[in-house]
């Protein structure tokens, strides 16, 4: 991104290795400066895009505005995963990670829906845009600001994404968030207990109805405040599964999963316990985001979940 200065970071990545990679493709990364996105491109399918940049759908109220969040995310045949500004619910926004109760500056806000002090998240900088060994490397970092002006916290998004197999590609995420000049207070929401906030993919069309399949098996129905170290929505063909670091804060989380109206997954942290942020003491949520062929059995998403176990307690 030509208006923000490349930082190196050390980070390391020849301790992963996964089996039935297909070596002849390569990873790269397309900016478009006019539309504020960035696209990962593995060969010719596209991967996902980060938009970030004020994103706003046409006919949408400008409160709406939005910008640091991932969609599409694609499938490995490049069908479109996720859904943005939906109808039913314009603060959703393809894979996007927002808290509906927030206290900054003793003031009570949120960056779930658009309120009054608003608080929402600003992109600064591009830390790293990196290829290497066949996988990619993007950091960044994002800052979120009250009303607009006072930086209250500040966001690093890293994602590490890797070429497909013959079964699924994996796509490692790690959000870390640090308090700026106070406490930070974050909250999952209170309506019915529900607890939801925090990291949440938002499906496309294609995920209403969607089979739900969680470490615990097959979900009947939509899942609220449950722990679980894993969850998969499928659709005929396809899926998408979010599995947990097991050193997550809290972990096994609890989830909101649903596809009664929207397929949704939404790994609910804190849930409805507040967590408080202090300045100097960042938080650090580590995920794999699994997308594969079939459903969660043909897709093989318990055995890529022991894997990803294997890695991080190495």
């Amino acid at each position: 991104m030509n208006r923000a200065s490349i930082v190196i970071l050390l980070i390391s990545m020849t301790s992963v290795s996964f089996t039935g990679i297909n070596n002849s493709h390569q990873i790269t990364f397309i900016e478009d400066e006019t539309k504020g996105t960035l696209t990962l491109r593995d060969g010719q399918v596209e991967v996902l895009t980060y938009r970030f940049s004020d994103q706003l759908k046409q006919g949408v109220d400008p409160k709406y505005t939005r910008s640091c969040y991932i969609h599409p995310l694609y499938s490995l045949d490049g069908t479109v995963l996720t859904d943005d500004f939906p109808k039913d619910h314009l603060h959703h926004h393809g894979v996007f990670w927002t808290w509906p109760v927030v206290k900054a500056r003793g003031q009570d806000t949120q960056t779930w829906h658009p309120d009054t002090p608003s608080l929402r998240q600003y992109f600064v900088r591009c830390l790293k845009r990196e290829v290497k060994n066949g996988a990619a490397t993007l950091s960044i970092e994002n800052v979120w600001k009250l009303d607009g002006n006072e930086v209250v916290a500040k966001e690093t998004v890293t994602l590490h994404v890797f070429p497909a197999d013959d079964a699924g590609r994996v796509i490692d995420l790690e959000l870390v968030f640090q308090a700026v000049g106070g406490p930070l207070e974050l909250q999952g929401s209170p309506d019915q207990n529900k607890g939801y906030g925090g990291l949440c993919i938002r499906g496309a069309p294609m995920f209403n109805g969607a089979e739900l399949t969680t470490d615990q098996g097959l979900l009947k129905n939509d899942s609220t405040n449950m722990p679980f170290r894993w969850a998969d929505m499928s659709a005929e063909e396809l899926g998408i599964a979010i599995f947990v670091s097991p050193d997550h804060p809290g972990f096994p989380a609890t989830w909101l999963i649903r596809n009664s109206y929207a397929g949704i997954l939404n790994v609910s942290w804190p849930g409805l316990k507040p967590a408080v942020l202090q300045p100097g003491k960042p938080a650090i949520l580590g995920y794999r985001l699994y997308v594969h062929r079939g459903d969660a059995t043909a897709g093989r998403v318990q055995q890529a979940y022991e894997k990803y176990l294997s890695l991080s307690q190495k």
